[in-house]
Formats: structure tokens, C-alpha cells, sequence
């Protein structure tokens, strides 16, 4: 395991001070440490997941209606 500090340029990681031609064509990761980069995300229609239900529309009813019977 190896870790390098370096910046990128364009399509190309640049490393400073550091001989890798050791690791010729070995597979690697590539973590970036800061980030500022945000990707826009499509907004979510949460009404399209939702159903008009009777109850619903009387939930207060139907919550008290809950409440009472929570007893013997």
C-alpha cells in the first residue's frame, strides 16, 4: 500500500517529490481529500408517492378515535 500527496491538473494527477515507477501498472484508489465539488441533484415530487386517503382528510377524528380505544 502506498499513499501520495499530489494535486490535480486537469485529467492528470500530479505528484511532488515522490519516484512511483516502482508501481508501474498496478490497479490503485484514488482519494480526494477536499472536495468542493457538489453535483445538482433532481429535485424529488414527494407528491406523486402520496394518495389522498378518507382517512386521511380526517385524521384528527381518526387519531382520538385511536386514543379512546388504547384502554381496557
Amino acid at each position: 500500500m502506498l499513499a501520495l500527496a499530489g494535486t490535480i491538473q486537469g485529467n492528470t494527477v500530479i505528484i511532488e517529490n515522490d519516484n512511483i515507477t516502482n508501481y508501474d501498472g498496478k490497479d490503485v484508489i484514488l482519494t480526494i481529500l477536499d472536495h468542493p465539488y457538489k453535483a445538482d441533484r433532481k429535485k424529488i415530487n414527494w407528491d406523486k408517492y402520496g394518495m389522498e386517503t378518507e382517512r386521511g382528510k380526517r385524521v384528527e377524528e381518526y387519531m382520538e378515535e385511536i386514543r379512546n380505544n388504547d384502554r381496557i
